[in-house]
């Protein structure tokens, strides 16, 4: 029987890669032949890199208070988990991600912090969901700040729906982390209203999101890591605006590059290439077209943008497992 399992869930392993690397593919695809590529090679060609230095800078401290989130995820009371320790692989989790299917950046994490600190795999698990819940909620504060700030060309009818749904949004992600004693009873009443496997299904994880987040401590407590979170996704949105100014964007438009930062971003949850190559570029385009960005320079933005975001993690997590002297990282990547 667990073999049969196994197989069953290589199998949908195997079916989202495709899935998804077909769907990068498309985007791409899309994306060339929409847009002169010849015009955007000669606009990279001739980016500055000065905007791109405190964009970096940015972007290191950025992924240094991730890493302190995520200690604080695991260990509110920092008496289990140190920080110094813990930020190394926890960066490399993403690199590996970027360049691997699977989401394998995120099974090494578990493998490692669960090995390395003496901590049980659910526990881990349940502060990467939280973890993600916090993200999400605080990229849609993100893109309601930048629809909020833009002159669009969108219609306004248009515009306001999109409004309405991030903030929609917000308040179901909000409730989600606030909330986790009615996540319990709604997973129990969908569970005895619909006697479905996978409304079964659905509300086991909704007890395990509930498990995870009342683990973080206090709602106060939860409401300062959402805030910490929004800094977090602001610093890094710092990248889209030093790749904007670096091939001649206008600093004064800088909320053009934040609503195009949130949407692209928003976009990585559709399937793509590992790294989000395709989404990130789709979604960000569109999203920079949808405030009066043309094409070209969109693209080039887009593509500077998520190189300056992707190279960084992937180099690190590539040196870092292959200097480290620890067997234990190549080993949570050979049990795939």
């Amino acid at each position: 029987m667990a073999a049969k399992s196994s197989t069953a869930d290589a199998a949908r392993d195997g079916l989202r890669f495709i899935s998804g690397a077909l769907a990068g593919i498309a985007f791409l695809a899309l994306l060339w032949t929409s847009v002169d590529m010849a015009a955007v090679g000669a606009l990279l060609a001739r980016a500055s890199w000065a905007p791109l230095l405190p964009a970096l800078l940015a972007y290191a401290f950025d992924f240094l208070l991730r890493a302190w989130r995520f200690r604080m995820l695991l260990d509110p009371k920092g008496q289990r988990v140190p920080l110094r320790p813990s930020v190394a692989p926890f960066v490399a989790s993403f690199g590996i991600s970027d360049i691997l299917p699977f989401r394998l950046g995120d099974v090494f994490r578990v493998y490692w912090f669960r090995r390395r600190f003496a901590l049980p795999m659910g526990h881990v698990l349940g502060a990467m969901v939280v973890e993600r819940v916090l993200d999400l909620v605080s990229i849609l504060m993100v893109a309601g700040l930048a629809l909020s700030l833009v002159d669009s060309a969108v219609p306004d009818e248009i515009l306001t729906q999109i409004r309405l749904v991030t903030v929609l949004a917000i308040a179901a992600s909000l409730f989600v982390l606030l909330s986790p004693r009615a996540i319990e009873a709604a997973a129990g009443w969908s569970e005895r209203r619909f006697a479905l496997p996978l409304v079964v299904r659905l509300a086991d994880a909704a007890r395990s999101l509930a498990q995870a987040v009342r683990g973080t401590g206090d709602p106060l407590r939860v409401l300062g890591m959402v805030l910490l979170s929004f800094a977090l996704w602001l610093l890094e949105s710092l990248v889209m605006l030093g790749a904007w100014v670096s091939l001649g964007g206008a600093l004064p438009d800088w909320s053009k590059p934040l609503v195009a930062f949130a949407f692209s971003t928003l976009g990585t949850l559709v399937p793509a290439l590992p790294g989000h190559f395709g989404s990130y570029e789709f979604f960000g385009m569109l999203s920079y077209r949808a405030v009066g960005v043309a094409a070209e320079p969109a693209t080039a933005t887009i593509l500077l943008a998520h190189i300056v975001l992707w190279l960084p993690t992937a180099l690190f997590a590539v040196g870092w497992l292959m200097t480290t002297r620890r067997e234990a990282p190549l080993l949570a990547l050979r049990a795939q």
